[in-house]
Order: C-alpha cells, then sequence, then structure tokens
C-alpha cells in the first residue's frame, strides 16, 4: 500500500468519525448561523445545555404576543415544511415569533428512547415558555409532527404551563402502539386546538382522524377545530393554506 493511499485512507477514517461525533441539531445549527441574518439567532439555556433559537419582532405598533414553533423531530427551527413561512409571515399581523431547535431524534422508537427526548422537549418549552412570557401574556404554540404530539401528551399530564392556543401540524407518533394513545391525549388537554392534516400526508393520522374528534367531543374539549389541507407541503400555495387557517383560528379565539 503506497504511502498516499494509506494517508488517504487515514484522512477518509477521521472524517467520517469527526461526522459521527456530530449530531443533527449541531449540523442545523452551523448550517442555519450561515444562512440567517445574526439578529434572529439566540440561545436559550437548559440545564446545562444551550440550544438555538430564532426570535422575531412583529412589524407592526401594537404586538398580540408571541407565537413558539416547535418542529418536528428531523426538522431544524427554520423548517422549509410550514414553520419558516409561519414565523416570517405572522410578524406582519401582530406577533412576535420564536422558533426553537428540538433534539436530535430517538435512535430507535423503543420506548426509553421516546421518553427521554419528551423530557428534553418538556425541558427546552419550559425555558422558551419562561422567555416569552417575561415579554408576553399571550403565547401560541405551534408544534409539528412527533414533536406535536408529545407536547399534546404533556399537555394532557399537566406537565407544561399551557398556552393560550395549540396549532397542531401533522401530529403523530411512529409506533402503532404510542399511536393510539394520542388521539385521547389531545382529547384531554384542554387547551384551544386547531389540528391541521394534510390530504396527502401521514397515513397514521388520516386513520385516527375521525376519533380525534369522536374523543374531544366525548371529554367535552371546548374548542376543537380540524381541518385537511389539500396539495404538497412543499408547495407555496399548500403553506399558505395552512397560513390562512391558522389566521383564522387565531381571529376566532379573538386574537
Amino acid at each position: 500500500m503506497s504511502v498516499k493511499l494509506l494517508a488517504f485512507l487515514l484522512l477518509l477514517s477521521l472524517c467520517i468519525q469527526t461526522a459521527e461525533a456530530v449530531s443533527m441539531e449541531e449540523w442545523h445549527k452551523t448550517d442555519l448561523s450561515w444562512q440567517l441574518p445574526a439578529d434572529e439567532i439566540t440561545e436559550l439555556l437548559a440545564g446545562d445545555k444551550s440550544f438555538m433559537a430564532l426570535k422575531r419582532a412583529a412589524f407592526t405598533a401594537k404586538v398580540k404576543g408571541t407565537m413558539l414553533f416547535i418542529p418536528d423531530w428531523s426538522q431544524h427551527a427554520s423548517s422549509p415544511k410550514n414553520l419558516n413561512l409561519l414565523r416570517k409571515e405572522f410578524n406582519d399581523y401582530g406577533w412576535d415569533t420564536l422558533s426553537i431547535a428540538v433534539p436530535d431524534a430517538p435512535f430507535n422508537d423503543a420506548q426509553e428512547d421516546l421518553q427521554s427526548y419528551k423530557d428534553q422537549l418538556q425541558q427546552r418549552i419550559e425555558v422558551a415558555m419562561a422567555s416569552v412570557k417575561a415579554e408576553s401574556s399571550t403565547v401560541i404554540v405551534v408544534a409539528q409532527g412527533s414533536s406535536a404530539a408529545l407536547i399534546s401528551q404533556l399537555y394532557a399530564e399537566k406537565k407544561l404551563r399551557e398556552p393560550q392556543s395549540l396549532i397542531l401540524l401533522e401530529a403523530y407518533l411512529p409506533q402503532a402502539e404510542q399511536q393510539r394513545s394520542l388521539p385521547l391525549a389531545i382529547a384531554k388537554q384542554q387547551v384551544p386546538t386547531l389540528d391541521l392534516m394534510q390530504q396527502q400526508g401521514n397515513q397514521q393520522i388520516a386513520a385516527q382522524w375521525q376519533l380525534r374528534k369522536q374523543l374531544a367531543k366525548q371529554q367535552q374539549k371546548l374548542l376543537y377545530r380540524q381541518r385537511e389541507i389539500s396539495g404538497l407541503i412543499a408547495q407555496a400555495e399548500t403553506q399558505q393554506r395552512v397560513f390562512k387557517e391558522i389566521y383564522g383560528w387565531l381571529s376566532y379565539q379573538g386574537y
């Protein structure tokens, strides 16, 4: 084996080890630090670990409150799946916005890994809520995917301070057994909830869509609205439909 080939293999090995050592959250943080204006980026501290948050101010004289965005565990704080548009668009309608980074997704679907993620997520939301509550009495939480499902559980378990409204974007859990418990959690938590589903999205959500509505009625959940969104999530017009549904929901609540 030549010296050059040996050196190349050694360098390749070091690169692979470095890549493995860097978490997805750190990759996202580095990427967003290059892409976004420095004045949008801030750091919050949960325990002994800091995490990225993206903060934007309302463009109106009167501020209605703060919208807190929580991405799915596979996404970053400026996710192109709705969150990036929403966290900017609502600034024009009187809302400050804060979008937080979530922990790395569990390595597998085991209950222990899911609980660890849930605990870390809870801690970050508590920190974010304390941060925005210092500036605003009205907080709207917009959560996506598996993070949205776990947040619904945390509200049902009375483990988080409740916001004035909760918007769920494609809330689901990966395992069928875990997913079966989600409709009751959504129904039991009494936060006013807008539940959005993509018509061409996750089939587990579609299979339980009617059950969520039935259980919300059974549990006497006073404010619960379901909406199906047509179109592909990557399309701009689809994301505008999501924006309009959320805007309409908040207007209905008086915001």
